[in-house]
C-alpha cells in the first residue's frame, strides 16, 4: 500500500479537553466510516499502484477514534460486510468468465486481494488488537482470508485446479510465475486445496507430497530411465544422429544465388 503521511483527518467536532473529538452515529457513518470505506474500495478495485496514495496516518487515526468512542463492533461489522459485498461481486464475475481466460482472471483477483490485505490489516491494527483479538479471540487477517475462501475460492476451485493442470501440460500456456503465485496463495487460503491435485502444488511448493519411500525412489528412477530411452529412440541426445541431421540440413539448403 502506498503511504502518504501529509494529509490529516478532518475534524468532525471541536476537540475536547481529552484530546478526542465527539462522535455521533452520523459522524461515524458519514465521516469516519465513509472515508475508510473509500480507502478499502481503492485497494480492492484498482490495480496496485494505480490509485491515489492512501494516508496510513489518516486512516489509522480514524480507526483509533472509532474504537475509543465505542464503535469497534460497528466498525468491524461494516468492514466485513463491505468486503463480503465486493467479494460476492468478484465471484459473480468469475462465473461468467470463459475457461481460456479463467486462470488469468482468478490470478488477478488473488493478487488484488492479497495486496489489499497488506493495506487493510495495518490500517485496522488498533481495532484488531483491542476488539478482534481481545473479544473475538481471532485476528483480522485470518477472518479476511476466511471470507475470500468462503465466497470466492471455495466456489471456483473445482473448476480452477483442473484448468491449471491442463495449462501446466502445455508449455508457456500460463507463465510459471503466475502458476507459482496461484499455488502459493491458494495454499495460504486453504492448505486442503492441495489434496485436489497434489502433483500440481508440489511443482511450486515444498513438502506438499509425502516423503518418498525406498520403493518410490526406485519407481522414480525407473520412470526417468524409461523417459530417457524414449527420448533416445526419437533421436534426442544422440550426437551421431544430430550430426547426420545437421549434415542433411546443410546438403538440402539452397546455395548462394548465381550472380552471373
Amino acid at each position: 500500500m502506498e503511504v502518504d503521511s501529509t494529509t490529516v483527518i478532518p475534524s468532525a467536532k471541536p476537540i475536547t479537553s481529552s484530546g478526542m473529538t465527539n462522535m455521533t452515529p452520523d459522524d461515524y457513518r458519514n465521516i469516519f466510516w465513509s472515508m475508510l470505506r473509500d480507502a478499502i474500495d481503492q485497494m480492492l478495485t484498482h490495480p496496485p499502484g494505480s490509485y491515489k496514495p492512501i494516508s496510513y496516518e489518516q486512516m489509522y487515526s480514524a480507526v483509533y477514534k472509532c474504537v475509543c468512542k465505542q464503535y469497534s463492533e460497528q466498525l468491524y461489522a461494516d468492514l466485513m460486510t463491505h468486503v463480503k459485498t465486493r467479494l460476492g461481486q468478484w465471484s459473480n464475475h468469475l462465473t461468467s468468465v470463459e475457461d481460456d481466460s479463467f486462470i488469468n482472471e482468478f490470478h488477478k483477483a488473488l493478487v488484488q486481494y492479497f495486496h489489499a490485505l497488506g493495506g487493510i490489516v495495518p490500517i485496522f491494527t488498533y481495532m484488531n488488537r483491542f476488539y478482534i483479538e481481545s473479544k473475538l479471540h481471532t485476528d483480522l487477517k485470518t477472518e479476511l482470508i476466511k471470507v475470500f475462501s468462503s465466497l470466492v475460492s471455495d466456489q471456483h476451485v473445482a473448476r480452477l485446479i483442473p484448468l491449471m493442470v491442463a495449462a501446466q501440460s502445455r508449455p508457456f500456456c500460463i507463465p510459471p510465475a503466475v502458476m507459482s503465485t496461484m499455488c502459493k496463495h491458494l495454499y495460504q487460503l486453504n492448505p486442503e486445496y492441495t489434496v485436489i491435485e497434489p502433483k500440481l502444488f508440489s511443482s511450486y511448493l515444498p513438502n506438499v507430497l509425502p516423503q518418498m519411500t525406498e520403493e518410490d525412489l526406485q519407481a522414480q528412477k525407473k520412470a526417468d530411465y524409461m523417459l530417457q530411452e524414449s527420448l533416445r529412440a526419437q533421436g534426442w541426445g544422440c550426437s551421431n544422429n544430430m550430426s547426420s541431421t545437421r549434415k542433411r540440413d546443410l546438403e538440402d539448403a539452397p546455395g548462394p544465388p548465381n550472380r552471373g
